[in-house]
């Protein structure tokens, strides 16, 4: 009965570790506006967190299953705090309305939601496992138990979202597992207090769950007084409020439209003053705020319309005027609930104008329709003389370094499709693009204008003379021009490397006036500083070597770090070529999971028939065989195989199996008490992927790209083979 008691423990902690996990970063990421950096920096923290209460205590301490039991109530019961305290947390710290809190109140936020819940994650794991090890078991199963639990957190992370649950009631539903546990195993111990705290905790629970779809709303209103509805989607938190009859849209707490603007007409008209052919119109994104009913101003036939995000559609049309509503309905719309890049990629149709409304590149879930592959594919969907148009936030009057970097990285992508392109300045830029030549001739477009005869608010000729005459006109082309050799891509994403910058100038100014310097060295001198750490590595490997117990933490490390740093890579590759990744992150970390479940099962099984016969050998093995992965994974970036959901997944899976058969095996191999090597390897295999997480997403990806991030774990998995043959 204790052995068995132990493998539910440990199927629970990996379950909550990442149900709970994707729960609170999406809290976090709505809590902080969608920034990405963010969301990277909560991940992180989380495995810091975990690695900590992993290493903490003596190695010597065997817990009893009281105090297990106690940690599973105190975690339970921690998430559903931690919900409350982000839903609150710019209230609780004095923040503006709509505005960022200082950056370092941000960390300490991030800091009190997830380092105590890693803390108590990291001892659960490292207590069972001691449990479990003591029936003459080893690290390894215990290991592949736990990531059994995740492979089941992962799978209901993404089935609750697609049967719209909230993520506050998978919040409750997720502690509930943890309080059950605890209520079950509870009535075979003496513990009375334990007994009552558990089923106190379980009824207060049920009734929250009973209640969760309001009390979701009254903590939504803490921010949004005005509140009239909130829904989670696979894709973000959409949040409508109505102050004073003003219908807001809010995706992600990020304002995305308002019913008394008028950025809509000075898209669409401006943008429409270069066509002279509306017969087949395609808008991408953003339609319900205005962009269609503009457009139904103009003599347009046909008008497509394709959205990514249909529940936002069905919460958002209800609530909008009648004028913006009808438009939806009209027999000229077609709605087509689609990714954009995956319509273009399948659409044979010609069209004359594409309107992209999708939103600014602010990560690299959006910098995907602001690269050269996706003005590509724009491109091959219109005819010789057919507009391309798009609108993104910036400075009206002074542009920093990032921000002209970044808008020169989106004028040289669409450059590489578009004979001619054309910025109009201001407070948002309007990007136009032809494959023809675009006037610049105010007389000729103010004729336009007046021949269409529109009711509008804004657009002139007056407007049109001012915007295409001013100073900043030339100005804006004039720096976009100079900044030739910098185009953002798919495995370059230069745009979302000078985002993060831009935002976090916000914080601290002078990183505005200010490059990063590594994103201004050559590419020879970062192929130099490459190889310089790669031999530094290498010299600490030779001087360490004879040390056992530092050989394992290193490789644990290693592993720990190059299959972070791989899996972040192919869930990005599958962002950029399918756009649905918040969808599907459940079923790529359940990929993950089981991955490391098939990797600690089958070294932990081959011990077990060869135990007296093994020697240091697979080791070396298993790591030449991340570096010829990687190495297929370099040559096939590029090609349609790694657009699909099975083989990213697959990819993500054999990452999983190498990463956890490395870590399987240096904790079986010459290792006689299992307990003294639980701490030291689950915590070095914890801080390797939170260091990789950070370096991938921070450093490698933004800016060396993916190809020679891919590169670098070649070279470093190559070393990691020679230190363990050393």
């Amino acid at each position: 009965m204790k052995l068995h008691s132990t493998i539910i423990y440990l199927i629970a902690v990996g379950f909550f570790s990442i149900l709970g996990q994707v729960v609170i970063l999406r809290e976090l990421n709505v809590a902080f506006y969608g920034i990405e950096l963010i969301y990277i920096l909560s991940f992180a923290f989380w495995l810091l967190g975990t690695a900590i209460g992993a290493a903490a205590g003596r190695r010597s301490y065997f817990p009893k299953e009281i105090t297990i039991h106690f940690i599973f109530l105190l975690s339970a019961i921690l998430l559903i705090i931690d919900i409350i305290f982000i839903r609150g947390i710019r209230n609780l710290f004095g923040g503006v309305r709509g505005g960022y809190l200082p950056f370092t109140t941000q960390m300490i936020g991030l800091l009190i939601v997830l380092f105590p819940i890693g803390l108590l994650n990291g001892l659960l794991f490292q207590w069972s496992a001691k449990r479990f090890v003591v029936d003459n078991e080893t690290l390894a199963k215990a290991y592949a138990i736990e990531s059994a639990g995740g492979v089941i957190g992962a799978l209901c992370s993404a089935l609750f979202l697609d049967f719209g649950i909230s993520n506050f009631s998978i919040a409750i539903l997720c502690s509930l597992c943890f309080i059950f546990i605890v209520i079950y195993y509870s009535f075979k111990t003496t513990s009375k207090l334990i007994k009552s705290i558990s089923i106190i905790a379980a009824l207060v629970f049920l009734i929250l769950l009973g209640s969760s779809n309001r009390i979701d709303l009254i903590m939504t209103s803490w921010n949004h007084p005005y509140l009239i509805e909130s829904i989670d989607t696979p894709y973000n938190r959409v949040t409508i409020t109505a102050p004073e009859k003003q219908i807001c849209v809010f995706e992600d707490d990020v304002l995305s439209y308002e019913t008394q603007t008028i950025s809509a007409e000075e898209f669409v008209q401006m943008s429409a003053l270069q066509a002279t052919n509306f017969d087949n119109v395609l808008v991408l994104g953003g339609g319900f705020e205005g962009i269609i009913s503009e457009l139904l101003k103009l003599p347009a036939k046909k008008i497509d319309y394709v959205e990514i995000n249909k529940n936002l559609i069905k919460a958002v049309q209800k609530h909008l005027p009648i004028e913006l509503s009808n438009s939806l309905l009209n027999k000229k719309v077609n709605i087509i609930y689609s990714d954009p890049r995956k319509f273009l990629q399948q659409q044979k149709l010609l069209y004359n104008v594409i309107l992209v409304g999708m939103p600014e590149p602010m990560s690299a879930q959006t910098n995907r329709f602001y690269t050269k592959e996706f003005f590509e594919q724009c491109a091959n969907s219109l005819n010789e003389k057919g507009i391309l148009a798009f609108k993104i936030q910036s400075s009206e009057n002074i542009w920093t370094e990032q921000l002209t970097k970044r808008n020169a990285g989106i004028y040289n992508a669409l450059k590489s499709s578009f004979d001619s392109v054309v910025v109009l300045p201001g407070v948002v830029n309007i990007f136009i693009a032809s494959k023809s030549k675009l006037t610049t001739d105010t007389n000729l477009l103010s004729k336009r204008f007046n021949e269409r005869n529109l009711e509008t608010k804004l657009v002139s000729p007056q407007y049109i003379d001012y915007i295409y005459t001013n100073d900043r006109f030339r100005e804006v082309q004039k720096l976009i021009s100079n900044n030739s050799n910098v185009v953002n891509s798919d495995l370059y994403p230069v745009c979302f490397s000078y985002t993060i910058s831009i935002w976090l100038s916000k914080f601290f100014p002078n990183i505005a006036f200010s490059e990063t310097p590594l994103l201004t060295i050559s590419e020879a001198k970062k192929s130099t500083l490459l190889y310089m750490l790669i031999i530094l590595l290498i010299l600490l490997f030779v001087v360490v070597r004879k040390s056992v117990i530092i050989k394992r933490f290193i490789l644990v490390f290693a592993a720990g770090f190059i299959g972070m740093v791989l899996e972040i890579i192919l869930i990005l590759l599958y962002q950029n070529k399918n756009g649905i990744l918040f969808r599907n992150i459940g079923l790529l970390i359940m990929a993950f999971m089981v991955g490391l479940t098939l990797g600690s099962y089958l070294i932990n099984k081959l011990f077990e028939l060869k135990k007296e016969k093994i020697n240091n050998w697979p080791s070396s093995l298993l790591f030449i065989s991340l570096s010829l992965f990687i190495f297929i994974i370099y040559f096939l970036i590029k090609s349609d195989l790694m657009n699909s959901l099975p083989i990213i997944s697959a990819a993500i899976l054999f990452d999983g199996i190498l990463v956890s058969g490395i870590f399987s095996f240096i904790s079986l191999y010459k290792v006689t008490n299992q307990q003294i090597v639980i701490t030291q390897l689950y915590t070095s295999d914890l801080l390797g992927g939170c260091l990789g997480s950070l370096v991938a997403s921070l450093l490698l990806i933004p800016t060396y790209g993916f190809i020679f991030s891919l590169i670098f774990m070649i070279v470093l998995s190559l070393c990691c083979i020679i230190y363990a043959i050393l």
